[in-house]
């Protein structure tokens, strides 16, 4: 009997043994295949040219990312500190790293008014395939801006249209039901809307990036549009699945519809300045203030600090001419809010401002004229001292032999990392920013493999206030 027990607790002695050797084997597998990837995508910075010291006094942060693997990395002080992830959980905030854009939809819609006569006057036809289409004339048309913030909808009307003759209007007869009421062809729209669209207006009445303003958000609107006057607006916008519980109103044929001039969302002035021929720009700045950078009628650019009130406390011209056209102007990166480093006009020039104690007390521009890694800037933050810029800025290697078309296979290798004085006397510092696909697999391209594509990709975090949870 004691020789039997003996057996089994043998057994059962070998049968754990074998199950940890067999956790010890998966647990050092993980461990292989994550150091691999941490070997593989770790963010290291090498000097090329100028003192190291330059870095001294900036603070930079961001993530690289090739697949499911993730580098974030903090410059600050010099100093080059970064963490990996495999496989993260893309809900956390940590991991969104961009603003929202505003992504517009121009409706040329059935006025209100002859909204009856053109639906009982409609025809219905057979467009493509087994879809139909009810096809109607109209004259009298209301413009109206569809904005898309995120999972989130608003719709304002813009300005109101009356033809000399009628032009054709049409709408889906009947629609798919994943399809809502912001979709192409829901309700009555001018089919071709030349004779109807104003190209100075429609296309380009959001400037900038969305921005946070008070407890939600902010866009700046570029132009006096009607009765809507340029300047920065709250925007509260309404999510898409909430469309459905709003009444129909109009109809297309027998069927009950939202019409495309029904406004939903709220778009609140909260400042507009006076003189401003185009506002260009809203950011969140320190102590609850706003930035607003704008084009007088000079077509001279200016900023303004304005509070919580809506109401201007500082004010400064930056010394840029606009001209007649429009004028952009990017917020790139930051890591405080003290600080904004704005580029203009695609690049031409950097424009550097900080705020302390609710006034302006830096106002700097940086030519980016024959410059390509300041005319391609992905961030620039100011050092502490506030006299020079760090410049973050792609690397592009071009690899092979010019094909038929004579053009190349370029690939981005890495981001180079510049230090720029702000009295324009060149750069101080410059570096190579990369991972590990370009620093071993970037340096092996060549005739054979070049067509393979690298994908790399580089992030820099925004400031906490730029950035809008990704839902």
């Amino acid at each position: 009997m004691q020789q039997i027990n003996a057996k089994k607790s043998t057994s059962l002695r070998n049968f754990i043994v074998t199950i940890v050797l067999a956790i010890a084997i998966l647990a050092a597998g993980a461990l292989w295949v994550l150091l691999g990837w941490r070997g593989a995508m770790d963010v290291t910075l090498t000097d090329l040219a100028g003192d190291p010291a330059a870095l001294r006094g900036f603070t930079m942060r961001g993530q690289s990312y090739f697949d499911t693997a993730y580098t974030y990395w903090d410059l600050h002080d010099g100093y080059l500190d970064t963490s990996f992830a495999l496989d993260p959980d893309l809900d956390d905030n940590m991991y969104h790293y961009s603003a929202w854009g505003a992504n517009i939809q121009t409706l040329y819609a059935v006025s209100p008014k002859a909204r009856d006569e053109v639906n009982a006057n409609a025809q219905r036809v057979h467009a493509y395939q087994d879809t139909y289409q009810m096809q109607s004339t109209a004259s009298d048309f209301r413009v109206m801006a569809q904005i898309h913030i995120g999972s989130s909808v608003l719709r304002v009307a813009l300005r109101d249209v009356v033809l000399d003759a009628p032009i054709t209007v049409s709408a889906n007869a009947e629609v798919p039901a994943y399809m809502n009421c912001t979709s192409s062809s829901y309700d009555y729209e001018a089919d071709f809307s030349d004779e109807v669209q104003d190209t100075d207006t429609d296309y380009s009445y959001i400037a900038g990036q969305v921005f946070s303003l008070g407890d939600g958000q902010g866009l700046a609107w570029r132009y006096t549009v009607a009765d809507r006057k340029a300047g920065l607006y709250k925007a509260a916008p309404i999510r898409y699945e909430d469309l459905a519980a709003l009444p129909a109103d109009g109809k297309v044929g027998d069927r009950d519809v939202l019409s495309y001039t029904t406004e939903f969302g709220t778009l609140e002035p909260f400042y507009c300045p006076e003189n401003a021929r185009q506002v260009v720009c809203g950011l969140a700045m320190d102590d609850g203030l706003t930035l607003c950078v704008y084009l007088d009628p000079l077509n001279m650019a200016c900023a303004d600090l304005v509070n919580a009130a809506g109401e201007q406390v500082d004010h400064v011209e930056l010394g840029i001419e606009g001209g007649k056209g429009d004028f952009w102007v990017t917020s790139l990166p930051r890591t405080t809010d003290r600080d904004a480093v704005l580029k203009i006009n695609y690049g031409s020039t950097l424009v550097a401002l900080r705020v302390q104690d609710g006034k302006f007390i830096l106002n700097q521009t940086l030519s980016a004229e024959g410059d390509i890694y300041l005319r391609n800037a992905e961030d620039a933050v100011l050092n502490t001292a506030g006299d020079a810029l760090l410049i973050a800025a792609p690397e592009y290697t071009t690899v092979g032999e010019a094909n038929a078309h004579n053009t190349y296979s370029t690939y981005e290798t890495g981001t180079l990392l510049l230090v720029y004085p702000l009295d324009g006397s060149g750069p101080r510092y410059r570096g190579r920013l990369n991972t590990g696909a370009d620093r071993d697999w970037g340096g092996q391209l060549g005739e054979g493999n070049y067509s393979y594509p690298i994908q790399h990709f580089m992030n820099y975090e925004l400031y906490e206030k730029d950035r809008e949870k990704r839902l």
